[in-house]
């Protein structure tokens, strides 16, 4: 309630200030000043209306989604107008007092401000519009190769998370990731969280599509925080009943392998398994340990478990620039492979987007991660 009432303030903050920036200058209308601000705060507060609406009965799914839709895009341009004029404004002033005044240049000149924020306005539309097509697109595929002595067979995985499936987004979308997926025949598939942003019993077709996913080691997933926010339970039931092998606080061998996966759900619960190996029950110091942990927070004492591989999400690499500044420093790091004391983490930057449908310095993707046994020395 407190994080609700908080973020609402800082949207009707964030309102006011770019209404202020833009139309209290501006030679228009106040009819029309008043209509262009009413339009920003909306946009602003599209999260709160659309979470009021979301279990509404009078509004059909189709519906929903087109709003939901409509309303992020609205917020996500907000939000880029809003850094755009900060970062503007920051520069503008700057250079003004420091490389001396010229009233050709002055920020505080209602004529030349009318100008610089059309400006502003139009660049961040087409600012807009390409982190739309970059989030829309089909997610790039990113290699990796990882060697070690515990195996003695090649296996390739692949990884793929932060699908945030909600009926609001594309099916031919998901369809074209599992047709990318399933071309790229890896052994297994792993999908370490926020697969599900949604009420289960609204993604009836996009479950269906996920079961086409094929991997002859098997799937494996364990659970992000957006699950626990619709329902964690009929998630996890569902998982399972698609064939799915969810790892939540605990692992399995991968059959004729020397690999042994596990993985833990993202909720603060779960995180006392940084402190207790358990979670390693039923594996071997010689096994290759590989843990599907959504968070990447705690990689470091995840590795000094015994886990030699940490597959991660969450963080999106940012999604939205300059976002990628307060992700690392929330999560401590940000997208990418990170060598880590004697293992390995790596973070994917996700194949899909959360809330607005955009991504700005920070592409999709999805991982094909193959582990090669190491030669020995002759």
């Amino acid at each position: 309630m407190f994080f609700a009432f908080a973020s609402l303030i800082v949207a009707i903050s964030c309102s006011i200030i770019t209404g202020r920036t833009l139309l209290g200058y501006a030679n228009i209308r106040w009819s029309i000043r008043i209509m262009l601000f009413l339009l920003l705060l909306t946009a602003w507060c599209s999260p709160f209306i659309l979470n009021v609406l979301h279990n509404q009965a009078f509004l059909s799914n189709s519906t929903y989604g087109i709003l939901y839709s409509i309303g992020y895009i609205l917020f996500g341009y907000a939000f880029i107008l809003f850094i755009a004029i900060f970062i503007r404004d920051g520069l503008w002033f700057s250079s003004y007092y420091m490389f001396g005044k010229s009233d050709a240049w002055n920020p505080s000149n209602p004529r030349i401000l009318t100008k610089v924020n059309i400006i502003t306005v139009v660049m961040t539309i087409a600012i807009a519009f390409y982190g739309w097509l970059e989030a829309t697109k089909v997610p790039a595929v990113k290699r990796i190769e990882l060697t070690t002595p515990k195996i003695n067979q090649q296996m390739t995985i692949l990884q793929i998370n932060d699908l945030h499936l909600h009926r609001s987004k594309s099916i031919k979308h998901l369809r074209a990731i599992v047709n990318l997926a399933n071309s790229l025949k890896p052994d297994i598939i792993v999908m370490p969280g926020d697969i599900i942003d949604d009420t289960i019993g609204h993604l009836s077709e996009q479950l269906d599509l996920l079961t086409k996913l094929n991997a002859p080691r098997g799937i494996f997933v364990s659970i992000g925080k957006h699950e626990y926010y619709h329902g964690v339970i009929p998630i996890m039931w569902q998982l399972q009943q698609m064939g799915f092998t969810l790892l939540s606080e605990y692992g399995t061998k991968i059959n004729g392998t020397d690999v042994y996966i596990a993985g833990v759900p993202d909720n603060p619960l779960s995180r006392k398994f940084v402190h207790h190996p358990d979670i390693l029950t039923g594996s071997d110091e010689e096994d290759y340990r590989i843990l599907l942990t959504h968070n990447p927070t705690y990689a470091k004492k995840y590795i000094r478990l015994g886990f030699d591989l940490l597959l991660a999400a969450h963080t999106h690499g940012g999604q939205i620039f300059p976002f990628h500044i307060f992700t690392k420093l929330a999560n401590k790091f940000l997208a990418g492979q990170y060598d880590i004391e004697d293992g390995v983490l790596y973070i994917s930057r996700g194949a899909g987007y959360w809330g607005p449908p955009m991504r700005i310095l920070a592409p999709s993707d999805i991982t094909l991660i193959t582990l090669k046994p190491e030669k020995p020395n002759r």
